[in-house]
């Protein structure tokens, strides 16, 4: 039986909080820093933290597997224990292969070398020898898609540029055991199709691929097996399709991020004329049972409770909700007004209520936030960040953006729209 391709035994790594030393007058003085406050009694133990607590795992020769979990939670510590970037304060970590690790964006590239001249030092850095580099340059310089740019210095390329070159290289390099980050997230669409696709072809060759992401997408299409990370621990370890269901059920407990900035918004709530305004005082999400939850089902009614507080009465009042996945990409927007419905409010406390039959998107962590308006002076009086989480649970089951009720038929196409048709 052969070794396993990668060996993390019990692996735990540990952190300090606060700045980093880059220089040697910023390390002595950090030292004396240290020192100073031992001396007054100050716990230096409270600037450390765990960012992986005793984590296990192997991967067989050939196979693919992923890592998932939140922000946080370990997946790059992972990668760079594996790289030897960095070392375990406790376990084994163990690869047995040429190993190449595609981690950060231009990493290894020095700014002031041409496209061409970084390719030859990737290579050196990543293995290769200059007969090797000679016969794959035209072909990473292909893949990459920098053929105009490949004698302009690096230094002028955009991050997007910079990745594909990047990937390219590590592609080439024919390792044994390669390791990707979601460093793929800067390229364009195309490009990250043909990454896809360039990973299932080194893994149906017999490469071992570790990979990182957020698009569960992507782990689903590439990885039989993943592992699902939590505060620096395994949560999971199995099947893809049980994984990203455990993965959604981590995102609805209790430490589902509230974050104001989580889609990059700016919103917040306004004041009105120098004085307290409008403001939201909750937003909460009703299941099917009438309980809040964090999370929901993609084919279940799910109502959403909204309440606020006015300074003033605003006899037309116009309440919006919008959910948000990624950065600000605003997937729905519920407004009242365009339904016809606006609210006599008085001032005080108040309460608006939407019912949806169900939430038909995919699995994964939205973010609400809520807009209110005055139709008769047309005025924004209240609009919060993004910052109401909701996790949407398929069950691992669907893929893309939506969720959609579906019919199936077999049999003579004709005879199947026919059937269909009548209600049959």
């Amino acid at each position: 039986m052969s070794h396993p391709a990668v060996v993390f035994d019990g692996v735990s790594k540990q952190f300090r909080r606060g700045s980093g030393c880059d220089t040697l007058a910023s390390l002595l003085g950090a030292g004396l820093r240290r020192c100073i406050g031992r001396r007054n009694g100050q716990a230096s133990t409270k600037e450390l933290f765990w960012a992986l607590k005793e984590v296990s795992f192997h991967v067989r020769p050939g196979e693919a597997l992923g890592i998932i979990g939140p922000n946080g939670a370990g997946k790059s510590t992972i990668l760079k224990l594996l790289a030897g970037i960095m070392r375990p304060e406790k376990g084994l970590v163990r690869v047995h292969g040429r190993l190449t690790a595609l981690i950060e964006v231009g990493a290894g590239f020095h700014g002031d070398l041409t496209g061409r001249e970084n390719i030859y030092l990737n290579g050196a850095i990543l293995g290769m020898t200059r007969r090797e580099v000679n016969e794959k340059l035209d072909s990473i310089i292909d893949f990459a898609g920098v053929g105009l740019f490949i004698d302009t210095p690096v230094k002028r390329y955009s991050t997007g540029m910079q990745a594909r070159l990047g990937f390219s290289i590590a592609a080439h390099v024919s390792p044994d055991i390669l390791l990707v980050d979601e460093v793929l997230s800067v390229g364009d669409a195309v490009f990250r199709v043909r990454c896809l696709e360039r990973m299932q072809e080194l893994v149906g060759s017999g490469l071992t691929l570790v990979f990182v992401s957020h698009n569960l997408e992507q782990v689903r299409r590439i990885c039989p097996r993943t592992v699902v990370l939590q505060e620096g621990r395994v949560a999971f370890n199995g099947c893809t399709e049980q994984a990203i269901e455990e993965y959604t059920h981590v995102l609805g407990r209790d430490q589902c991020p509230r974050k104001a900035d989580i889609c990059g918004s700016a919103f917040r709530e306004t004041e009105v004329d120098g004085s307290a305004g409008p403001r939201v005082l909750s937003m909460r999400f009703l299941g099917a049972d009438g309980k809040e939850s964090r999370s929901v089902s993609p084919v279940e009614p799910v109502d959403i409770e909204i309440r606020y507080e006015l300074s003033r009465a605003i006899p037309r009042l116009v309440v919006e909700a919008n959910m948000c996945r990624d950065f600000a990409q605003n997937m729905i927007s519920l407004n009242s007004l365009r339904d016809g419905v606006t609210f006599d409010a008085a001032r005080g406390e108040g309460r608006a209520l939407i019912h949806l039959p169900r939430l038909s998107v995919a699995g994964g962590q939205y973010f609400w936030n809520v807009r209110m308006w005055d139709a008769d002076r047309g005025t924004i009086e209240a609009d919060t960040a993004f910052e109401h989480p909701l996790v949407v649970n398929d069950k691992g089951n669907a893929s893309g953006m939506l969720c959609l009720e579906r019919t199936w038929a077999v049999g003579d196409p004709q005879e199947s729209v026919e059937k269909m048709e009548n209600g049959k």
